[in-house]
């Protein structure tokens, strides 16, 4: 009940357990592991009653990003995971645009949530594996990150953004370690 953005359909066909099934072929191991390959719970629990009812309550999982990817859309929460919602129109997500890997978009993400200005104001991200992360910002402006080391780039972008050499520039080309390229203009353009 009270499921947001997974059918609750997709749940019963993923799992082991069919309606009129003997409450004694349940098997709360089985279900477990169902329910955990299922992209989109973020936690569940259940509970058999004595009438063989069996109850299931899911928290579901909360969208981090859309990828946008062959003419496709997918949300992903945090890790990267692709999530199985139903739901498709949820506001104020990250685009993401490129081909990344889960666990390369997870300790990105990671990076992002111990920068939580920066996080709040990126409107599109766009990958390019081996070159980096192009930024497109809310405040009209385009930051460029190396494909590693984010975190320490970052530390220099904090300093610049602190600094009054902010106030002049829209373009922070940082893919080069211990090199900064600024610019007046806003040299990225969105697609």
């Amino acid at each position: 009940h009270n499921l947001e953005n997974i059918d609750k359909d997709m749940i019963l066909k993923k799992i082991n357990l069919k309606v009129g099934q003997s409450f004694w072929n349940f098997s709360s191991k089985e279900l477990v592991r169902d329910l955990k390959k299922i992209k989109g719970i973020k936690s569940f629990s259940f509970k058999m009653e004595n009438d063989g009812i069996l109850n299931i309550v899911v928290v579901e999982d909360i969208p981090f990003m859309v990828w946008k990817f062959s003419n496709k859309i997918k949300y992903l929460n945090e890790k990267g995971e692709i999530l199985e919602f139903s739901k498709k129109n949820f506001k104020d997500l990250i685009i993401l645009e490129g081909n990344v890997e889960p666990k390369i978009l997870s300790k990105f993400n990671a990076v992002l949530n111990e920068n939580t200005e920066l996080k709040k104001n990126i409107l599109k991200i766009y990958y390019t594996e081996n070159i980096g992360w192009k930024l497109f910002l809310k405040d009209k402006s385009c930051l460029y990150l190396p494909d590693k080391k984010v975190d320490k780039v970052l530390n220099v972008y904090k300093r610049i953004k602190k600094s009054k050499l902010n106030e002049n520039f829209k373009y922070f080309d940082m893919r080069i370690l211990e090199r900064v390229y600024l610019n007046k203009d806003n040299r990225c353009s969105i697609s």
